[in-house]
C-alpha cells in the first residue's frame, strides 16, 4: 500500500513504546573519532542494517565470540538469558 499516508503517532502510542523501552533496553554510549560514525553508517547500510542495528549485531558477535553466548538473542533483539 505504497499510496497511504502516514499517521501520526498517537500520545497513547509514544507512551506505550517509552513505557517498553524503559523496561526492556538500556542505553550505552562510546567516544569514537570524527569520522567514524559516517563510516559506520556506510558498512551499516552496505548490509542493510540501521546504524544501531549494524552495532548490535557486530557487538552480538564479538561478544559470543569472546564467550560462547550471544549479547542478545537474535529472533528477539533482546538480552539473552
Amino acid at each position: 500500500m505504497p499510496d497511504e499516508e502516514k499517521r501520526p503517532i498517537s500520545e497513547a502510542r509514544k507512551r506505550a513504546n517509552a513505557k517498553y523501552d524503559k523496561e526492556n533496553y538500556q542505553y550505552i554510549s562510546f567516544k569514537a573519532k570524527k569520522g567514524s560514525r559516517e563510516r559506520i553508517a556506510q558498512a551499516a547500510s552496505a548490509v542493510g542494517e540501521t546504524v544501531n542495528g549494524f552495532i548490535r549485531m557486530t557487538l552480538n558477535k564479538a561478544v559470543k565470540d569472546a564467550t560462547g553466548h550471544p549479547m542478545e538473542d537474535s529472533d528477539k533483539g533482546g538480552a539473552a538469558e
